[in-house]
């Protein structure tokens, strides 16, 4: 492998001989692989002798420039592309400023990170390391010299700056491109030592080992443990708890645990603290009650993360390290003095001129036009509500700074330890999980599904296996049987059910699962949460189907660690901007959450197999894909659409996509769907509720009827849905519907969809005809992952409802277990029922002898 940083300055100066020694030397003796700086003058950047399948850094060293990374850079990253370079960018190198003590991300960063999720390209984050760099180390003053000829404004010494970036590029290209194996499986528990006594936990690790567990997540909320006293560590406890588990052969996630920092904190800096869009203040006594934009918990949490990953480093069982825990669970957005001295720099750095701002969210209605960005508000309590453009920006800033945060964390943890680095995330929460997922080496999440609402599991599955281009991903915390806390109880899940779910998760690539939590919860307010076993130390409801599950997962390891996952070919896009959009523009009866899961629930609750995936994702692995609710659809967006159609697959837009700008508001053309209404020629749009029998809208097929709900948009189209006539009086002759050779247009959603003629068609036409079909039908709860290597595809196929279901077998040469072949037709799944089945693939000669 080559690998050229290919930049226009020598501001970071590096010795690429010591990047590849350090690699060799830290990471992987045997790795072979030339490295080379460029520094480029002009185009000259052209005439490089870079081929496929080598990589290139793209904007080392640059100072701020925006309109060089939306220039340049980015015909640098066009060019590669087409020549299936391996891609990487680079953040801006920065300077300190004596009188500026606040350190975001700038409008640069921002067109590097958005140029990043536009391909799905990594991000060495030069910017934020040097921001966590600054506020971490207490020696930052005496490594700091002037910079010339500008004002206040310091550097890091020439004397120790190429060392110090030798050393984080280093172990930056190792997690990203040579690519550790993270592939064992992991099976077992969060635990909470602080909680219990020494012989508690003596007697738990004793029984984990026995039962055939073998990793534990710990740490996530034990700062006051390894801080009792503000600068005043106690890092041996972590060293002995670590030791004892490795005496008990635990593998172990280590947990960042800034969710929870101690009441010294919130005493010495009661500031921190979150303040509520009503203006009050969270107080101490739970958790993320601290604002993730307040300078001070910052730089606490970078000094605590250095010091744990320097004990991290002298224990080989540590398999990763968790940052913080489910970000945005608790709390979302935030009104403390930090963030209001961070939201003008924000929208600043955004729209660069506050007439851009004006403009966008179209501020002249009721007054409300700004003169500066310091005079913009905040989304707090108003009359009515606020502008949907200034809702939409808060919601924004929001998601980017937590990132920022994170990224914080993430890069001295880079720069400090080879462990992988990972985090809970979830669907639930306010997040843009591509731009966090790049940053960290595999996905995490947690999933806690209600037993009889059973398709959220497999669609957390589908989803997180495609947050990053790695065959790695975790589930970091799930029940054993309910979850719940002293204000909401919750029923347990039905015998066999779990096991399921274990079978399911492994055969779609998870790595990891991870119960929560080992031991029952006594005091604090989740004790009414289901665990391995209870407070007393007793077997709890699920501790049965917890053991099956291990047997589950050494049964088919066999099979797991020989095959590589087998995606499916029908994809439905799911997009965290627009969950930020709808949840904002609701109308009183959308969630984002829900919305979109009701649209997973048709189609895979009738036998659909789907990839759940980002709106950056490369298309052409499809032959189907859904786009329903991306409320904005941008030109690049659309440039996908148009070429995925335009090469054959088959594409069904709506409901609701294209409906909005990209500040939430409505377009002003004529169609209503701005450029994709042009693209499908549709006019006339309107859109409204349908909810009362006389205004609702209906479509007509064959001799049934299909009533839809929620917001509606009809149009006038030339290219009407064949054999589906609309019923909608209140909107004219407008249509619902629309389909022009393999694109499609869905404006509604049917109002039960699992008893829906139109979901019926739609699949039976236009998505069925997409995909192989091995196994022709699966009645509702039957879910399927397929796994493959050079001779075979094996298929893990399971019933996950508590009723009997029928499968139908649609080809000859499909086998089981026991290598018997399985007879055409139907085949009855009972309850909990969990089989594997494999034929040979094509070229091979019939048969399944191995």
């Amino acid at each position: 492998m080559k690998l050229y940083f290919i930049q226009n300055n020598d501001n970071i100066v590096i010795n690429p001989s010591h990047i590849s020694n350090l690699i060799k030397q830290k990471f992987s003796p045997s790795s072979n692989f030339e490295i080379k700086s460029l520094t480029y003058k002009g185009d000259k950047w052209k005439q490089t002798d870079i081929n496929q399948d080598d990589v290139v850094i793209l904007g080392l060293g640059h100072l701020f420039n925006p309109e060089y990374v939306k220039g340049e850079i980015k015909a640098q990253v066009s060019y590669f592309l087409k020549k299936k370079v391996k891609v990487a960018l680079a953040t801006e190198y920065r300077y300190f400023n004596y009188y500026r003590n606040y350190f975001d991300k700038d409008s640069d960063g921002m067109a590097i990170h958005n140029l990043a999720w536009k391909n799905r390209l990594p991000v060495l984050d030069v910017y934020s390391f040097l921001n966590s760099w600054y506020l971490s180390d207490v020696r930052k003053q005496s490594d700091l010299e002037p910079v010339k000829y500008r004002d206040n404004e310091q550097q890091i010494k020439s004397g120790i700056k190429q060392q110090l970036f030798e050393n984080f590029i280093s172990t930056w290209l190792y997690r990203k491109f040579i690519k550790p194996n993270h592939s064992q499986y992991l099976y077992g528990a969060s635990i909470y030592p602080e909680v219990w006594s020494d012989e508690i936990n003596e007697e738990d690790m004793d029984h984990m080992e026995k039962i055939g567990f073998n990793t534990v997540r710990i740490g996530e909320f034990f700062w006051s443990k390894l801080e009792p006293e503000e600068n005043h560590y106690d890092m041996e406890y972590l060293r002995n708890l670590l030791e004892k588990l490795k005496r008990h052969h635990l593998k172990v996630i280590l947990g960042i645990p800034s969710p929870t920092p101690p009441r010294w904190f919130t005493l010495h800096y009661p500031e921190a603290r979150v303040v509520n869009k009503d203006g009050q203040v969270d107080e101490h006594g739970s958790r993320q009650h601290v604002c993730t934009n307040n300078l001070v918990f910052r730089k606490k949490v970078y000094q605590l993360t250095k010091k744990i990953a320097a004990v991290a480093n002298d224990f080989d069982n540590i398999v990763a390290i968790q940052i913080d825990n489910e970000f945005k669970c608790h709390v979302d957005q935030c009104f403390c003095e930090s963030c209001k001295k961070l939201w003008p720099r924000w929208l600043k750095e955004k729209y660069g001129i506050i007439e851009n701002l004006n403009k966008s969210w179209g501020t002249n209605l009721w007054s409300e036009r700004y003169p500066n960005f310091d005079s913009v508000v905040m989304p707090t309590k108003t009359p009515f509500t606020h502008n949907t453009g200034l809702e939409n920006a808060f919601a924004d800033f929001t998601a980017d700074t937590v990132n920022d945060f994170a990224s914080g964390i993430i890069q001295i943890l880079i720069d400090n330890t080879k462990i992988p680095i990972t985090h809970n995330s979830s669907m639930n929460f306010n997040l843009n999980n591509f731009e966090l997922f790049n940053q960290l080496d595999i996905a995490g999440y947690d999933t806690y599904p209600r037993f009889d609402q059973y398709w959220n599991f497999p669609i957390n599955l589908d989803l997180f296996r495609n947050v990053k281009d790695t065959s790695n991903f975790y589930l970091l915390e799930t029940c054993t049987s309910h979850v719940g806390y002293i204000g909401n109880y919750v029923p347990p899940y039905s015998k066999g059910y779990l096991p399921v779910e274990v079978f399911l998760g492994y055969a779609a690539g998870l790595n990891s699962i991870l119960y929560w939590p080992y031991r029952g919860q006594r005091v604090g307010v989740e004790q009414t949460h289901s665990a391995v076993v209870t407070q007393a130390g007793t077997p709890d409801l699920g501790y049965e189907d917890v053991l099956k599950g291990e047997q589950i997962l050494n049964r088919i390891k066999p099979i797991l660690k020989e095959t590589t996952v087998r995606k499916a070919k029908v994809a439905i896009i799911y997009s965290d901007e627009t969950k930020r959009k709808m949840n904002i523009e609701s109308g009183g009866i959308y969630q984002y959450r829900p919305t979109f899961t009701e649209v997973y629930e048709a189609i895979t609750r009738r036998g659909i197999s789907v990839e759940v995936i980002q709106p950056n994702a490369d298309f052409s692995e499809f032959n189907c894909i859904i786009a329903p609710y991306i409320r904005s659809v941008d030109q690049d967006l659309l440039n996908k659409f148009k070429y995925f159609s335009e090469n054959g697959g088959e594409l069904i837009l709506g409901p609701l996509t294209g409906d909005r700008t990209v500040e939430g508001n409505w377009h002003n053309n004529d169609n209503g769907l701005g450029q994709l209404g042009i693209w499908l020629g549709v006019k006339n749009v309107v859109q409204y509720l349908s909810s009362e029998d006389k205004t609702a809208a209906r479509v007509q097929i064959d001799k049934k009827e299909d009533r839809f709900s929620g917001l509606v948009t009809l149009f006038d189209t030339d290219h009407e849905m064949k054999d589906v006539k609309t019923i909608a009086p209140v909107a004219g002759n407008r249509s619902i519907t629309y389909q022009n050779k393999n694109v499609v247009y869905i404006g509604g959603m049917p109002e039960n969809c699992m008893k829906s003629c139109f979901w019926d068609y739609v699949i039976d036409k236009y998505i069925k005809p997409n995909i192989e079909q091995s196994i022709e039908q699966m009645d509702d709860g039957i879910y399927k992952y397929e796994r493959e290597n050079d001779d075979f595809v094996y298929i893990f196929i399971a019933n996950m409802s508590d009723k009997g279901r029928d499968i139908r077998i649609g080809k000859e040469k499909i086998f089981n277990e026991n290598n018997e072949e399985i007879s055409v037709g139907l085949h009855k799944f009972e309850p909990y029922a969990y089989k594997i089945f494999k034929f040979r693939k094509r070229g091979h000669k019939d048969g399944c002898n191995e």
